[in-house]
C-alpha cells in the first residue's frame, strides 16, 4: 500500500540514494548486504539476543531502501538488480519469521507452529503472485504498482519486526500481533489474486 500510494516513500528512497551514491559502493553491494544482515539477525535471536537481532533486521531493511535509490541516483537500475533485490527480500522475510521459533509466543486457538507456517506462506505469496502475473504476462506490472494490495513489504516487514520486539515484553501481545500478521497477509494474498484476475488480459496465448 505504501509503495503504490505514498509518494513520500519514493522521496525518502531517492534522498538516501543520492547520499549513499557518493560512497564507493555499487547498488548491488547494498542489495547483497541485506542477506548477511538478515542472517545475523536470525542468528542473534537464536542465541537469545533479541534486541541485537532486531537491529540487524532493521539494518537489512535500511539497505533494502538504499539500494534502489542508489541505482536510480546513478541512473543504473537494471532488471537483474530488481530480480536479485526481490529474491533476497524473500530470504530476509524467511529469516525474520523463522526467528519466531526462538521467541516466547502465546498463541490463541492453535500452537505456535501452524501460525508460523501460515505466516511464512502468506507473507511471501503476494510477491510471488505479482511476479508470476508479470512472468505469465497476465498483467504488465514491472514496478508492482498496478496490482494494489493492503500490505506491501513496506508495511509487512515492520509488522514482522513488531512481533519480535513485543516478545521481549509480552508473549501474549507478540502472539496476537503474529495472528494479525497472518490474517492481514491472508487478506493481501486473496486481494492480490483477485486484482490480478480483474486486471489480467483474457486474450488467448499464441
Amino acid at each position: 500500500m505504501l509503495k503504490e500510494k505514498w509518494k513520500t516513500w519514493s522521496v525518502i528512497s531517492n534522498k538516501l540514494g543520492e547520499y549513499f551514491s557518493r560512497l564507493p559502493f555499487s547498488a548491488n553491494f547494498y542489495t547483497w548486504m541485506t542477506l548477511p544482515c538478515g542472517f545475523l539477525g536470525l542468528l542473534s535471536i537464536a542465541y537469545n539476543h533479541v534486541f541485537a537481532g532486531i537491529v540487524w533486521f532493521l539494518l537489512s531493511g535500511f539497505f533494502d531502501i538504499v539500494d534502489g535509490g542508489v541505482a536510480r541516483a546513478r541512473q543504473q537500475p537494471t532488471y537483474r538488480g530488481a530480480f536479485v533485490d526481490g529474491s533476497l527480500d524473500r530470504w530476509v522475510d524467511f529469516f525474520v519469521i523463522l526467528a519466531y521459533f526462538w521467541i516466547p509466543l502465546k498463541m490463541p486457538l492453535w500452537s505456535t507452529g501452524p501460525w508460523i507456517c501460515g505466516a511464512l506462506f502468506l507473507a511471501i505469496m503476494p510477491s510471488f503472485e505479482v511476479a508470476y502475473a508479470n512472468h505469465r504476462k497476465a498483467v504488465d506490472d514491472p514496478t508492482e504498482t498496478k496490482i494494489w494490495r493492503i500490505l506491501n513489504r513496506g508495511e509487512m516487514y515492520p509488522l514482522m519486526l513488531t512481533v519480535l520486539g513485543l516478545s521481549v515484553f509480552s508473549s501474549t501481545w507478540a502472539g496476537y500481533t503474529l495472528v494479525a500478521l497472518v490474517l492481514l497477509s491472508g487478506i493481501t494474498t486473496v486481494q492480490t489474486f483477485y486484482n490480478t484476475l480483474k486486471l489480467s488480459s483474457s486474450q488467448y496465448k499464441l
